[in-house]
């Protein structure tokens, strides 16, 4: 092969390595193609209501908080560091907002992109803290039918609509496991039956699934669909 031949060779090659170069970097002015580079994993927009709940738990408005959250504003709305109303309300001490936001489905376990959660947020405000805890415990006592720890948590302040990360209840959890006499007292403090998980399923579903027919009935009677 000549000299002559192969230089072409060369340089055809590189011009072809340049122009795939310069056609895989974004030009100024030209957005990125979708679904490449940083904008692949940007959170998905919230909607003006979900900022303006977050923005009412950070501020203390708590009439403000239950007019959203009255209104269907999803309580677990987060935004670009993982935070939730309910993280914000934790961290200064809104304990009446932190309470209307359990009663509507807050998440109790739900982790900031730095690992923070509601309980570890609320250091410092011994109230908050209690809150959050024995909603917590009510969860498992539920699970177990402890029904004497269920009625203690909820005579001392615990939730009963209270959500865990699977948005799991102590009506589901009771119902999950036949506890016949833990369901009829959570119905008994108020409990929504039709209060469901993150996965759809209610208490009245999770109970005809278990063959349960007793328990089905006390949610039917309940109101439970």
């Amino acid at each position: 092969m000549s000299q002559n031949i192969l230089r072409l060779l060369v340089s055809t090659l590189v011009l072809g390595l340049l122009t795939l170069l310069a056609s895989c970097t974004p030009r100024p002015g030209v957005p990125a193609t979708p679904g490449s580079g940083p904008t692949a994993s940007a959170p998905a927009p919230r909607s003006a209501d979900e900022l303006a709940l977050l923005d009412a738990a950070i501020k203390g408005d708590t009439a403000g908080v239950k007019t959203l959250l009255d209104k269907g504003v999803t309580p677990n709305t987060k935004d670009g560091d993982g935070r939730t109303p309910l993280t914000e309300a934790a961290y200064r001490g809104h304990t009446e907002i932190v309470k209307l936001l359990i009663d509507h489905g807050g998440d109790l376990w739900a982790r900031k992109k730095d690992g923070e959660t509601p309980v570890t947020m609320a250091a410092g405000h011994t109230d908050t803290v209690e809150l959050i805890r024995k909603s917590m415990d009510l969860i498992d006592a539920a699970r177990i039918g402890n029904d004497k720890a269920v009625k203690e948590l909820l005579d001392k302040g615990a939730y009963v609509n209270a959500k865990d990360a699977d948005g799991r209840t102590p009506l589901t959890e009771a119902a999950w496991n036949n506890r016949i006499d833990t369901v009829k007292l959570l119905l008994e403090k108020g409990a929504d039956p039709n209060l469901r998980k993150n996965d759809g399923a209610t208490p009245l579903g999770i109970a005809t699934g278990q063959g349960n027919k007793e328990i089905e009935e006390l949610l039917k009677k309940a109101g439970g669909k």
